[in-house]
């Protein structure tokens, strides 16, 4: 049987998250949710991964990772990784990993939405760049979730280009196992 939820989440709540900024109009109508989205998920993509063992939020803390993994990402932003057809599956898997566990972690709503979207990205760069799916939702449900992910506004251009892409690449198999 398929799994239907995301590190813990309820298909309800994982709905919730989604659709976070909706009720102001997506940011249109109380421009600050959607500047705070933007800018925050902006922040993380620019932003080299966090490779530092003594900050809790590290990747290597918080995945368990050894150190001498670590070299092979480093020197790279979080954006570049996620929108680089040139990264490695394994590299993405680990992106993945690490923004489902960050997610279990409690984090504010916000960080909590933005988190999510780096998640859908990292299974985006799978689906789209290694014909490969790295999660066990099916394909109409990360159709619908990129469906709704494209629509936010505090998703920046070249992401929202990947999920319609990973959208498309899910369209064409939906009905397969």
């Amino acid at each position: 049987m398929e799994e239907e939820t995301t590190y813990g989440l309820s298909p309800e709540q994982l709905a919730r998250l989604l659709t976070i900024g909706q009720q102001s109009g997506d940011g249109h109508n109380n421009p600050g949710i959607g500047r705070t989205l933007s800018e925050l998920l902006q922040e993380i993509l620019s932003s080299d991964l966090p490779l530092d063992p003594t900050s809790p939020d590290s990747l290597p803390v918080v995945l368990n990772w050894p150190s001498h993994e670590v070299l092979a990402v480093s020197g790279q932003t979080m954006g570049e990784l996620l929108l680089d057809h040139r990264t490695d599956l394994e590299v993405i898997k680990t992106l993945k990993d690490y923004a489902k566990e960050l997610a279990h972690r409690g984090r504010p709503c916000s960080k909590q939405t933005v988190v999510t979207a780096i998640y859908y990205a990292a299974i985006a760069n799978a689906l789209v760049f290694h014909q490969h799916r790295i999660t066990k939702y099916s394909y109409r449900r990360l159709e619908e979730a990129y469906s709704e992910l494209e629509q936010k506004p505090w998703i920046p251009s070249e992401l929202k280009e990947l999920f319609r892409r990973a959208r498309s690449a899910c369209q064409r198999r939906i009905g397969e196992p």
